[in-house]
């Protein structure tokens, strides 16, 4: 079985949170998600966040602290997420490796298409007293 680490931000301004549209050729396309993507090889999980944000939506974050883990199966891989409370400090968020990127208020967030591992990680984040 191959192991996956993937790093997720968790990025809320006024009372919404960014998520990104998955491209719809990808795996799960259409599906709206916490940004972020793989760790490379020998690359730290919050550095992996910080350039998956500049390329994926063309921005510079501050990468806070963890949030949560998600572990999921599926197939023959074992994906282990890694969820981070994240500011954007430089750039305006924009669908630079992604279908498109929208912010959406908690309510929105729950009707929306999500992977499974968003989806549990939301369902645990949501009701939890916010993380300063």
């Amino acid at each position: 079985m191959k192991q996956i680490i993937v790093t997720a931000a968790v990025i809320e301004k006024d009372g919404r949170f960014l998520m990104a549209q998955r491209r719809l050729q990808d795996s799960e396309g259409g599906k709206w998600e916490f940004p972020g993507g793989k760790v490379e090889w020998g690359e730290e999980p919050r550095q992996s966040l910080y350039r998956e944000l500049q390329e994926e939506l063309g921005v510079k974050a501050e990468i806070g602290s963890l949030l949560e883990t998600v572990s999921e199966v599926k197939g023959s891989m074992h994906l282990i997420l890694l969820y981070f409370k994240c500011r954007i400090v430089e750039g305006e968020p924009k669908a630079v490796d992604c279908q498109a990127v929208s912010w959406w208020a908690p309510d929105e967030i729950d009707r929306l298409p999500k992977p499974p591992a968003d989806k549990r990680f939301w369902s645990g984040y949501r009701f939890r007293p916010p993380v300063k």
